[in-house]
């Protein structure tokens, strides 16, 4: 068992979230984030994913229902908001990461009506 002095990171429920909330979250965090990315998994290549260079707007017309969608208020070493998703597509899988700061979660739990899992 942890030790309460310990922070865990905070997952947030997102699944009953339409699409079109999700698409418009993820648009509205690219736009305030001070650091985003995506990877690529190929197991073609590699059992690792790999950075690539992909424009948000290429990596967004990969994004639908299938993909697994993220919201993680991230307390473990450092403290901030990751947004993002995966693919869950073969043979490559697509990952997209947001880091914005933490001062936008209450921002994004109000429009949104997230809750803790």
């Amino acid at each position: 068992m942890l030790n309460s002095k310990y922070k865990q990171d905070l997952f947030y429920n997102v699944k009953k979230l339409p699409l079109k909330d999700k698409i418009d979250l993820i648009e509205t965090a690219y736009k305030i984030a001070y650091k985003w990315w995506v990877d690529e998994l190929d197991c073609s290549k590699s059992f690792a994913r790999q950075e690539i260079e992909m424009d948000f707007e290429t990596i967004m017309k990969k994004f639908n229902d299938s993909a697994h969608f993220v919201f993680i208020h991230r307390r473990v070493f450092e403290d901030y908001l990751e947004i993002g998703f995966c693919t869950m597509e073969t043979p490559i899988d697509y990952y997209l990461f947001l880091y914005l700061n933490k001062k936008h979660i209450p921002m994004f739990v109000k429009k949104y009506n997230l809750n803790i899992v």
